[in-house]
This record gives C-alpha cells, structure tokens and sequence, in this order.
C-alpha cells in the first residue's frame, strides 16, 4: 500500500541484508556477501541487480536506489523481520515503521507455512522482534518511529496509511488503498484474527508463557492463568516442530532432493551444498508459480 504512493517506494523481505551484518556491527565481505545472495530466494525474487565493485555497504545503497528508480520516488524502504537494529550501521539516521499482530495468531500462521510445527514454536521469532524493537525504540527519537497495530490497520486501514504518511513527511494518497493484492491480503490476514482462542487450552498456555511480556506491553490481553510447560512437554514440543518442519519441506521439494539435501549437509563438500540448495530453491520456486 504505501508503494502506491508516488512517492515512496518499498521493497518486499530484505532480510537479507542484515543477515550479512554480525552482532557486533561488521559487514560480510562482498565476495562472501554475494555467495549468499544467490542462494536466498527472497534476494532472487526482487531481481536486483550485483553491481561490480562494490563493497557490503555500497552494495546495499544501490540495492536501495535501484528500488527508487522506476518511479523515482524520494522515499524508499524495505521489510525487515529480525536483527532490525543492525541497519542503523548503515544508515544511522533511518526511521523504523513498526507493525505488531497478535503474537498468538501469528505463532498459529507460522505452521501451514512450515515455519513452526506448533504454536509454542511458532511465537519465537515473533517475541525475539518485540523484545528487540523495546529495546531499540527506547533508544530512538520519537520522530524516527511509529508503531502500527494490525488489528487497527485492519480496521481502518485509512486511517493509519493516514498516519504513517503524516510520520514519513508526505501528502496521503487515497491510491494507496487502491490496490486489489495488498488490500486481499490485509482481507486473509484479518479473517484470521483472534484464532488463536480456537487452540488448544494447553497450547495456548505454553504460547502465551512464552512472550506474555510482549503480548502485554503490546496492548494485548492474555486468556487467563499462564504455566510454563513441563519439561517433557517442552522436549515433545521441540520433537513435534522438528517432525513437522522436515515433513513440510519434504513434501514442497520431493523426497529424493530433501533425502540429498539432508545426505550433503552432513557428507558433502561445499561446492555439493551449494548446489543441492540452488536446486532446492529452484523446486520451491516452480512449485510457488
């Protein structure tokens, strides 16, 4: 939606690129960070362009301006899910949309995708970003930062499209509710709100333990008393994701090149995982077409 304004112009999962930034703040080598690169399918997808020469950060600058070009837009912006701080190495003076959704819904969508086998696993990654954008927000200046409920969004995506353009410095646009695919989405993704209450009563229990302090500083309300999973139960929720993870993998690239990409992770040369992963991402791809 905020692509469609005129001037602004957003990529989709850059994650990417903060995957090629350590912990403590140093850039991937270029020629290490360009190995990567052709192995990530979201790189792919964008279908940017390696300019010769460049270093990391180079590299990333003109990943940006080639994202502005088309349409020349004076704003431009990616979608980052995890080690968001590391892009202030970058770009120090960025400013952060922040979108928060129900962390229990969001364990819950993780496991048709194959990202979780349950939704005590599946509200991992979703409580690390809360934990880390609290401790990044209380660093940043109120003028480089906005957070957005989903479900507010959901409600009345005017409005709030209305207040991230007030935050980036630009006139709304009512084109940016005229477009069919993101207004789908928000469509499937609210169709899925509050879910999670359907979950079983001991799932449930186990998820919100997990990351009650987010879901409550996030302005959410938890169903009731919260326990800590047992300590076989916690070994049998980690078997149940492993066995569910695996099998949907399986299933999106075949027996035969899931069997080789697991024989080649553990006897292959690198050269062999290389390309057992390309050839994997190349039968996800097919398969998403």
């Amino acid at each position: 939606m905020l692509s469609q304004h005129p001037q602004i112009a957003i990529a989709g999962k850059f994650d990417f690129l903060v995957d090629g930034i350590s912990p403590q703040g140093r850039f991937m080598k270029r020629d290490a960070f360009v190995r990567t690169l052709g192995l990530n399918r979201s790189f792919t997808e964008l279908g940017l362009r390696i300019a010769p020469g460049l270093n990391f950060a180079g590299l990333a600058n003109d990943f940006l301006d080639q994202i502005a070009a088309p349409k020349g837009a004076t704003i431009v912006g990616a979608t980052v899910h995890h080690d968001f701080d590391r892009l202030l190495r970058l770009w120090p003076d960025a400013r952060f949309i922040h979108l928060v959704r129900d962390g229990r819904d969001v364990g819950l969508s993780m496991i048709p995708i194959g990202r979780a086998g349950n939704m005590w696993r599946g509200t991992v990654e979703w409580a690390a970003a809360e934990e880390l954008w609290a401790r990044m927000s209380a660093k940043l200046p109120v003028e480089r930062q906005i957070s957005i409920k989903f479900e507010d969004f959901a409600g009345n995506a005017e409005r709030e499209l209305q207040r991230i353009a007030a935050f980036l410095g630009v006139a709304y646009t009512p084109d940016m509710l005229r477009h069919d695919a993101p207004a789908a989405y928000i469509a499937q993704l609210s169709g899925g709100m509050g879910k999670w209450r359907g979950a079983h009563p001991a799932d449930l229990s186990a998820a919100e333990h997990r990351c009650a302090r987010w879901l409550l500083q996030s302005g959410y309300f938890l169903s009731g008393s919260v326990r800590p999973p047992s300590i076989l139960r916690r070994i049998l929720l980690g078997a149940q994701d492993r066995f569910a993870v695996a099998m949907y993998r399986r299933q999106r690239i075949g027996t035969r090149l899931w069997l080789k990409g697991i024989f080649t992770r553990i006897f292959g040369t690198e050269a062999a995982k290389i390309r057992v992963k390309r050839q994997q991402n190349e039968m996800i791809g097919r398969a998403a077409r």
